[in-house]
């Protein structure tokens, strides 16, 4: 994140977030040429290039994480983040998102602050959910818990979860944004998307903010979180 004068920076991104369709942050594309990718058209691409289909999430989680961010790819992430929350819930004590970054905090013009784990990513190629808090045995709550006890959020920053779908989670659930917005976590999404000819070439369209709210209150401008990617094949 950056910051900047407080007063023009509160001005600024209210000003952005009043000219942005909420609708709209939820599904892009790179380009309109492009055909949002659903779970089935992916199943269809996989088969078509010998992928078995119980191989199809983690083809597209690799995708997502080592092009979403040109010149920047993702590590897949193995560490385990504990969270109580989850504990309570569902008898599972930890999570393990898919991706971990440090949250980059930059103060214009000469400082930053660098908070080591606090951005997960999360890879979902899904149907006929929007990825509420229960989600996989409270898969998503849990990495909200362990977010909130985060570098970042210790340090009074916002840490973030970054959504990687299918398009068929047209955005995620309301009780999954609530619950982060509580937790001073922003939510960012990106969606799959075909490129239309040559079939079975992909982008991850643009990572968009859906509670922009979190930092608005703190005087924050957010920072991008990847995309649009690099065009590719799973």
């Amino acid at each position: 994140m950056n910051y900047i004068p407080k007063i023009a920076l509160f001005i600024g991104v209210g000003a952005t977030v009043a000219m942005t369709p909420f609708a709209i942050q939820a599904q892009t594309c790179a380009n309109s040429s492009q055909t949002p990718l659903t779970k089935s058209r992916l199943d269809q691409i996989a088969t078509n290039q010998g992928i078995p289909l119980s191989k199809v999430g983690v083809k597209f989680e690799e995708f997502a994480l080592t092009t979403l961010k040109p010149g920047d790819p993702i590590a897949s992430n193995k560490k385990l983040f504990p969270s109580p929350l989850r504990q309570i819930k569902a008898g599972i004590g930890n999570v393990q998102p898919d991706g971990v970054i440090a949250l980059v905090v930059n103060l214009r013009p000469f400082f930053s602050f660098t908070y080591p784990e606090s951005v997960f990513y999360e890879s979902k190629a899904v149907q006929r959910t929007l990825l509420p808090p229960s989600h996989q045995d409270y898969q998503i709550l849990g990495h909200l818990d362990a977010l909130s006890r985060s570098p970042g959020a210790a340090a009074d920053e916002n840490p973030a979860i970054v959504f990687l779908t299918t398009s068929d989670v047209r955005t995620i659930s309301p009780k999954t944004i609530a619950e982060a917005t509580d937790r001073d976590i922003g939510v960012w999404h990106s969606i799959g998307c075909e490129i239309v000819p040559p079939f079975g070439n992909l982008q991850m369209g643009k990572a968009e903010l859906l509670n922009p709210i979190v930092y608005i209150i703190k005087l924050r401008v957010p920072t991008g979180y990847g995309g649009p990617g690099n065009p590719g094949r799973i």
